[in-house]
């Protein structure tokens, strides 16, 4: 599983919105959830908590080829 061009510096979502995750393969299957919080190291990482799962920002874009996860249309009141 390789991606080009994810900067793992930037900041890609914010707290609240869903967001579509591709783990590693030998880690999870791919799901969808809500970004809880936003966590950045001394290093400057940004990574993410969603749900009870730790994401980087290589997980938030598929790899070649593999399937698109459709992320649910939520009505604000």
């Amino acid at each position: 599983m390789r991606h080009d061009g994810v900067d793992w510096k930037r900041r890609y979502l914010e707290v609240g919105q869903w967001a579509a995750v591709y783990p590693f393969p030998w880690k999870r299957p791919p799901f969808v959830g809500v970004v809880k919080k936003i966590k950045k190291n001394r290093y400057g990482r940004i990574s993410y908590i969603i749900g009870d799962y730790t994401v980087y920002a290589e997980e938030l874009f598929p790899a070649k080829g593999e399937r698109k996860l459709k992320i649910p249309k939520i009505r604000e009141a």
